[in-house]
């Protein structure tokens, strides 16, 4: 780097753009047409989880490897570190001016710019961006908590009924799309307003709340269990054809009816039963409400035919 002098101040510029260079957070490196890095300050050699002395006169190749092997400085996802670099080179390569932005293990965000230089050298400039990475995180907590809020039932903690139309509207979708099976189950305690008037709501917001903990238990990973009404109750099978299906409902109906649940105004065990409706996809269905009637219909008959029973 020659020395220049402003010809207004008679200062020496270069003097000044160094200590610059040295105090801002951001980091500033200058590679030679080997990738060795000539020139850098020290968030630059941050990068690669070493300081300034020990960057300069070092290849880029070799400092990101130190990188990826120490895991200190920036974050390399691969288990091909050879790979990874050579993607990474020829992407520089090709574009004279590439602008990427990366995380370092210590939790800084850089936005990098790299420009090729027609001399040959590479100028790399990164603007510290954790304050807007954080703060972009934290708006997206946010937003995911507030997604939870209104998709969850705040009694029980599964899905509620809002929930329950986007998750079966996506999953009718796939299944019919790719020709899968598909299955509804529509679930309600049996006699739940007896249990409200014994009770009262405390004990049987009790009742509700645990047996959406059984119930949630009892299903795959896949499933998803919603809470549509008072006691009434839905658990989406993807990948689940009318026998399956049946085999998950009467596992949940024998698993509640010998499960006692627990009422803090008796502390005592109270022992229930539910009712379940059953429902697959066909060619015919057009959409999750197909299923829903006919799974509801079923579980009107198993209501008025003895109820704690699977049709």
């Amino acid at each position: 780097m020659g020395v220049f002098m402003s010809k207004s101040t008679n200062v020496c510029l270069e003097s000044i753009f160094l200590e610059g260079l040295e105090i801002t957070p951001n980091c500033f490196g200058v590679l030679d047409d080997n990738r060795t890095v000539i020139y850098c300050n020290n968030h630059f050699a941050s990068i690669f989880g070493v300081t300034k002395e020990q960057a300069i006169g070092q290849d880029t190749g070799t400092l990101l490897r130190h990188a990826w092997e120490s895991k200190q400085g920036v974050i390399i996802n691969t288990d091909d570190f050879e790979q990874w670099l050579a993607n990474l080179n020829k992407l520089h390569d090709e574009v004279a001016l590439n602008e990427f932005e990366t995380d370092l293990i210590d939790g800084r965000w850089f936005k990098m710019t790299r420009v090729n230089l027609d001399s040959g050298h590479v100028m790399l400039l990164g603007v510290d961006i954790t304050q807007l990475k954080n703060a972009q995180k934290s708006l997206e907590e946010a937003h995911q908590h507030i997604e939870n809020l209104v998709n969850t039932d705040q009694l029980t903690g599964v899905h509620n009924r809002r929930a329950y139309h986007q998750i079966a509207k996506q999953e009718c979708a796939r299944a019919i799309r790719f020709n899968q099976p598909l299955s509804l189950l529509v679930i309600d305690i049996d006699y739940f307003k007896a249990i409200n008037d014994n009770y009262g709501h405390i004990g049987g917001d009790e009742i509700l709340k645990e047996f959406a903990q059984n119930c949630d238990k009892l299903l795959r990973q896949s499933d998803s269990l919603s809470r549509i009404g008072g006691e009434e109750f839905t658990a989406i099978l993807p990948m689940t054809d009318n026998n399956d299906a049946r085999l998950i409902a009467e596992r949940i109906r024998a698993q509640i009816a010998q499960h006692p649940f627990y009422i803090s105004k008796t502390c005592t065990g109270v022992n229930i039963t539910v009712s379940i409706g059953c429902s697959s996809l066909t060619k015919e269905d057009n959409s999750m409400h197909d299923l829903f009637c006919r799974a509801d219909k079923a579980l009107y008959l198993a209501k008025h035919s003895g109820r704690n029973q699977v049709l």
